[in-house]
């Protein structure tokens, strides 16, 4: 049996055992990174600037472009909003963590041990915390280990700042953390949950979804600097000064300090003879209008990049239908659905299986307890009660717990109440409702049950005595006449000739009840089907 050690060793690597003793940035060559701040490269942004930040960023810097990302979020409100809400709509599903298909005694333990860790966490943050990588296309977060006797768990996961990181210069797909080293150091293993979100195809530099984002945020500070220097240039009628021809050129000066006083102040003087007109103002038409299309553009841009739609992002025209609402809805569920699925991912393959792996010795990923957030799609219940029974009476196999997920009905735990189904209808019991009224009768056989516990067995009793009775006669009679005959064709004729002198009055009356209890019975189901 291989030891844990060596397990340990040969499924993560030669540093992992180092991970679980201490955090690789409290390393001293890491310890500089703490000490940073950021440079806002959003500052005096160009395209020329912004263009070189992503630039660098593919050939392995990325620390201008993580702190340009920053920047955006924090500045542009669209774009801090409509993240923060596509990040907070995954945070806030109910987590489940479940075994694998067919686990085992091992497999079913690990599951235990995921749960009841999970349950000490603030799962939300580490949602949360995850969902920067939407923007950014990655994002680490540093795991913390302890140890309970010879079990090891994770505490709350730690989200490292973005610019910490740099890609190794001979693989664009390996992050390292930034060191004295031209390389970076690589991430120890067990140490880290890396992250990637695929907001979009790529290589990491170029995944994240602040990539599209970068160049309508820098269109619209473009285009509202340029508002605002029209305003305040132009948002106020023109002043011109007229002098007389003799005018000298103290007066002609004097003039141009009362005009521009009475751009500042609304007040001044002028020397008699001299006159100051004022024109209408320039930029209330058709100027500032042009950078507010620039502005709105940029608007609906971001909004789609993000939320895959304008109207659930507030930037929608004033012609949209609820029809074109609801579309726009799904696209925004649908881009939920893709991001849960990658945290998913991510959580399982660098919390679930080392735990897994580190406590009960479970080497495949794939066996691992698997986690997911509940999106809450659940089918129509009236379409899933009628297609349901129809695949069981073909033969399908269908799992109970898949029946659970469906629906959204949660699964009874041991000993905790559940409904019952409702008691079957019986002959015997609609037999003596028949002598109600009619409406009294209905709603009896609704709750399908009768007034006393037993009428329905003392009923079928009482019929089942007395058709005895009625029916012994004949069975004597005919079984005689059995043993009379030589043929088929004798006992015929022979029982043709018998009928007149059996007694039929007792069996009557017992076929006319039983027949008026299933007339009763079949009321109920017409009723119960409608």
């Amino acid at each position: 049996m291989v030891s844990p050690k060596a397990l340990i060793k040969k499924l993560f690597g030669n540093e992992s055992s180092q991970a679980l003793e201490e955090e690789q940035t409290q390393d001293a060559r890491i310890g500089q990174l703490k000490r940073e701040f950021a440079e806002h490269p959003t500052k005096g942004l160009t395209p020329a600037k912004l263009y070189q930040i992503l630039e660098a960023a593919e050939q392995g810097d990325l620390k201008a472009q993580s702190e340009l990302f920053d920047d955006m979020e924090e500045k542009d409100s669209q774009i801090g909003a409509d993240l923060g809400k596509r990040r907070q709509l995954a945070a806030e599903l109910e987590w489940q963590i479940v075994p694998p298909d067919g686990a085992d005694a091992r497999e079913k333990k690990a599951t235990e041990q995921a749960i009841e860790v999970f349950g000490a966490l603030e799962v939300e943050d580490l949602i949360l915390d995850l969902g920067t990588g939407i923007g950014h296309g990655w994002a680490n977060l540093e795991l913390p280990w302890q140890r309970d006797a010879a079990m090891r768990y994770i505490e709350q996961p730690t989200l490292r700042p973005h610019s910490w990181f740099r890609l190794h210069p001979d693989d664009q797909n390996c992050i390292t953390l930034r060191d004295m080293s031209a390389t970076g150091a690589e991430l120890w293993p067990l140490g880290w949950v890396q992250h990637r979100h695929r907001a979009k195809s790529g290589y990491v530099a170029r995944m994240g979804l602040h990539r599209m984002l970068a160049w309508p945020y820098l269109f619209q500070n473009y285009a509202l600097g340029d508002l605002a220097q029209l305003l305040e240039i132009y948002g106020m009628p023109a002043r011109i000064g007229k002098y007389p021809k003799n005018a000298t050129e103290k007066e002609k000066a004097t003039l141009l300090r009362a005009v521009v006083t009475l751009g500042q102040n609304a007040a001044g003087i002028i020397p008699d003879g001299m006159a100051i007109e004022f024109m209408e103002a320039a930029g209330k038409g058709s100027s500032s209008d042009v950078y507010k299309v620039m502005m709105d553009w940029c608007e609906r841009a971001k909004a789609k990049a993000i939320l895959g739609g304008t109207l659930t992002s507030g930037t929608g025209e004033g012609t949209n239908t609820n029809a074109l609402g609801n579309v726009h809805e799904r696209g925004q569920t649908s881009l939920i659905r893709s991001d849960v699925r990658q945290y998913a991912g991510s959580v399982r393959k660098s919390i679930l299986w080392p735990m897994a792996a580190l406590n009960f010795g479970i080497d495949k990923p794939n066996r691992a307890p698997r986690f997911y957030l509940d999106t809450g799609e659940t089918e129509d219940l009236e379409r899933l009660s009628k297609s349901l029974p129809t695949f069981v009476d073909m033969g399908a196999k269908i799992p109970l717990w898949w029946l659970h997920e469906k629906s959204g009905i949660p699964k009874a735990a041991e000993g905790e109440d559940v409904l019952m189904p409702k008691a079957a209808p019986n002959a015997f019991g609609a037999l003596r409702l028949a002598q109600t009224a009619p409406h009294k009768r209905i709603a009896a056989l609704r709750l399908g049950d009768s007034d006393e516990p037993d009428a329905a067995d003392l009923q079928l009793e009482r019929l089942q005595r007395e058709g005895d009775a009625a029916l012994e006669p004949w069975v004597e009679r005919i079984r005689a006449l059995v043993d009379e005959v030589n043929s088929l064709e004798e006992l015929r004729d022979r029982l043709v000739e018998l009928a007149p002198d059996l007694p039929v009055k007792d069996f009557a009356e017992v076929m006319t009840e039983a027949l008026a209890a299933a007339h009763v019975v079949g009321r109920y189901d017409i009723i119960e089907g409608v």
